[in-house]
């Protein structure tokens, strides 16, 4: 008599060339409730059969995942998997792990290779990277205007920080006319998606009157989110508008300002 052999649910998948979409979802699921070792067993039939997503989310538990499971090399085997069929976020981190040298060597050109086949596909971060590595010169002389393009299209695709950079090249005139109504325009952008230094910066021009009219009610509400989001400066500026104000709040805000114990983003 032959034996009884019990096939799993995701065997029998596999084995017909299938993937079931549910358990990949229930697997992210997992993965995003730190259920690590229920994510990964629910995850890796669908990668090895060869889904993406799976791939991708794959290639995070050994990115990030638990302790026990972290490998980055195995990891960038994953993301490049997921990367070579196209799949953007797998893309952006093959970007990543080529910029910080994590799990495979450095390389400034491979990283950016990555990030525009993901930047091709709309990926804000990916576009925002780029926006820096134009910036800054990471492995290709500095061009401020391709800088100014990639920031401006990961801003439209509600990135903060590619918000607030293209903001303080306005405001600097740094590859650009200044212009401080355009740089306003970006601070508030940024301010209003939660980056605590561009709320602080917002502060700082309704204070000034700079690119926007004189407004101190708008002053201190900016300066208010920045100390909460994690600002020393816009710690310190609403602090001493409380001051002025009278309220007895005022020295708790100013000392955490003065000390550092909080910093902008």
């Amino acid at each position: 008599m032959r034996p009884l052999i019990i096939w799993t649910v995701a065997a029998l998948f596999i084995s017909a060339g299938r993937i079931d979409p549910k358990q990949v979802d229930e697997g992210i699921r997992l993965f995003k409730a730190h259920r690590f070792d229920r994510s990964y067993d629910l995850l890796i039939p669908a990668a090895r059969a060869g889904d993406p997503k799976a791939e991708f989310y794959v290639g995070l538990l050994y990115d990030m995942g638990s302790i026990k499971m972290m490998d980055k090399a195995r990891a960038v085997e994953w993301y490049r998997k997921a990367a070579e069929q196209g799949y953007a976020p797998a893309q952006y981190d093959m970007g990543v792990m080529f910029s910080k040298g994590e799990g495979i060597y450095k390389d400034l050109e491979e990283a950016r290779h990555w990030y525009e086949k993901a930047a091709a596909r709309g990926h804000g971060y990916a576009l925002y990277n780029l926006g820096v590595v134009w910036e800054r010169g990471y492995g290709v002389k500095p061009d401020l205007a391709k800088a100014r393009e990639y920031y401006e299209k990961a801003a439209d695709k509600g990135v903060a920080k590619a918000a607030y950079n293209l903001a303080n090249l306005y405001y600097r005139g740094k590859g650009v006319e200044r212009n401080l109504a355009r740089a306003a325009q970006y601070y508030k952008k940024a301010a209003e998606l939660g980056h605590a230094g561009a709320q602080f910066h917002l502060g700082w021009l309704y204070a000034h009157g700079e690119g926007v009219e004189r407004d101190l009610k708008e002053a201190k509400k900016w300066y208010r989110e920045a100390a909460l989001g994690g600002s020393s400066e816009g710690a310190l500026n609403y602090g001493l508008i409380l001051e002025k104000e009278g309220d007895p709040e005022a020295q708790y805000w100013i000392k955490r300002g003065k000390r550092g114990e909080i910093r902008t983003k």
